[in-house]
């Protein structure tokens, strides 16, 4: 018994000492890098993003009087029914107003709204007052329209798209009255 205790108490021994050795043999030092392994299997498709949206610019300068028609060819009915379409107005091309616009914002001293149609827009100009305003030519400089398409397949489009794309925008924070941060979404050029 006394040899089996001594024996066991031994092995204790050795094997700690063992253990200890092997740490301090490790290096914390990496070694040189082995050759590159051969390449992945490709991954899936994943699911696609709305790469299509659209904006269009249309010189503004010229827009003069209480009533302004825009063509715009884009808008279709189909566009009309199943994709957000937003629009915007600059005096000086630094600050882009969403329209509808109230009065008094951000510099314009009248309010602008917006009738959209197939094949165009048509934008009234009102004071405070709700009456006509008129408009100098020049005095507005540029009308941007973005167009998102719905992510629908185009036998399957609703106005749920529709719906879809503006919760989409608001659960990524996106202010869809702020042009330029609509554009950093969807990664287009100001």
């Amino acid at each position: 018994m006394k040899l089996l205790k001594t024996t066991i108490s031994k092995s204790k021994y050795f094997l700690l000492a063992l253990l200890v050795a092997f740490s301090f043999s490790c290096s914390p030092e990496d070694g040189e890098d082995g050759a590159i392994g051969p390449a992945g299997p490709a991954g899936s498709n994943g699911t696609d993003g709305n790469a299509n949206v659209q904006t269009l610019t249309f010189d503004a300068t010229t827009f003069a009087g209480s009533y302004d028609s825009v063509t715009i060819p884009e808008l279709t009915q189909d566009v009309l029914n199943n994709d957000v379409v937003l629009s915007y107005l600059t005096e000086n091309n630094s600050v882009w107003v969403p329209i509808p616009c109230p009065y008094d914002t951000i510099g314009f001293d009248f309010s602008v709204h917006v009738a959209l149609y197939n094949g165009g827009m048509d934008l009234d100009y009102n004071d405070a007052s709700g009456s006509a305003y008129t408009v100098t030519a020049g005095n507005l400089q540029s009308l941007k329209v973005v167009i998102i398409e719905s992510t629908s397949t185009t036998a399957g489009k609703t106005n749920n798209g529709k719906q879809q794309i503006y919760n989409e925008l608001a659960q990524a924070g996106v202010n869809i009255q702020d042009y330029q941060a609509v554009c950093d979404y969807y990664g287009i050029a100001y």
